[in-house]
């Protein structure tokens, strides 16, 4: 990945079985090759990340991904998501570490309850779907609470 690469970020409801992402890298895999944005090749790749997060990635230099190809990919994320059931393209859950290695995923509604009521702490890690460069993604993908975009429900 390069700084100049364009990122999405899919976040599963649970963990993925062995399976699952074996597939999941199939279709993934057979799209991306594909994959153009007004008839130019998109030069893509994409990472199964901790059993839990797709992310694709495009390196803009060559082709910029357009509407029309955001769409296409919003598509084959809605396939996998109707095969696999993730509720890959649902915002309104939050991915956090309770502890070293372990990642839970709540409603957001639940989350925002167990920070307030102490239940997860400043220091708890979080993930950020809405990182959006490599730069980013580098930087605010896995945060401490009290330092990530869910610092506001403290």
């Amino acid at each position: 990945m390069n700084t100049t690469n364009k990122l999405w970020i899919f976040q599963s409801n649970r963990i993925l079985t062995p399976v699952e992402e074996q597939d999941i890298s199939q279709i993934l895999s057979g799209f991306l090759q594909s994959w153009a944005a007004h008839g130019a090749d998109l030069k893509s790749e994409f990472q199964i990340l901790e059993h839990k997060f797709i992310v694709i990635h495009v390196d803009e230099n060559q082709t910029k991904a357009t509407g029309c190809s955001i769409d296409s990919l919003n598509q084959c994320i809605r396939k996998i998501d109707a095969l696999y059931g993730l509720d890959l393209l649902n915002r309104l859950w939050v991915s956090f570490e309770p502890k070293e290695g372990i990642i839970e995923t709540l409603p957001i509604d639940t989350f925002k309850e167990k920070v307030k009521s102490a239940q997860i702490s400043p220091d708890t890690y979080v993930y950020n779907l809405s990182v959006c460069t490599l730069e980013e993604f580098k930087e605010k993908f896995r945060q401490p609470l009290k330092e990530s975009w869910a610092g506001i429900y403290l």
